[in-house]
């Protein structure tokens, strides 16, 4: 079985299965979603401080010219820890063994806002539901891989870092 990421404007590109279970996972959904998704789960979005807090310095990032404003608001925010805190709650861990249930007899796909894994909650929500899960693996759409880290990157150009890269090098 497979966990999907995605974002919602990525979804229709990948065409999940009939039988898949497509989730979404936002905190403010709009009214398209349901349309897109089975069902939206915001007892694993992002808290709303956290979601807030992300929002603002993006913003300020964005303002001030950031190459990577997504990347800037995920460390200065400290989102990934306070994240996974977030899921070590009752409800949360409660919809995280349901949604386990549910991979290990269909796949399922989690659809948020951001476009790139790497800085989205989703890609923190997969792995803590297959954390205690045999041959289950999960695929992002977009593969994080491929997405060259600095935002302005030209797509073509096979000299941009991509994460791979990042990873290859021992993450420096």
């Amino acid at each position: 079985m497979t966990v999907y990421t995605s974002y919602f404007g990525g979804l229709s590109s990948h065409d999940p299965a009939d039988e898949d279970d497509v989730f979404g996972v936002v905190r403010y959904p709009q009214e398209f979603v349901k349309r897109l998704t089975d069902r939206n789960i915001p007892a694993v979005a992002p808290p709303e401080d956290l979601l807030n807090a992300y929002k603002t310095v993006e913003s300020a990032a964005e303002e001030n010219g950031e190459s990577n404003p997504a990347a800037v608001a995920w460390n200065s925010v400290d989102y990934e820890r306070r994240y996974l805190e977030s899921l070590e709650r009752k409800g949360p861990q409660t919809v995280i063994d349901e949604l386990a249930d549910r991979a290990r007899e269909r796949d399922i796909w989690l659809v948020c806002w951001e476009k790139d894994a790497r800085w989205c909650h989703r890609r923190l929500l997969a792995n803590a539901i297959i954390a205690d899960l045999e041959d289950v693996e999960i695929v992002h759409h977009p593969d994080p891989s491929t997405i060259p880290i600095e935002a302005e990157a030209d797509a073509d150009d096979e000299s941009a870092a991509t994460l791979a890269d990042f990873a290859a090098s021992g993450g420096r």
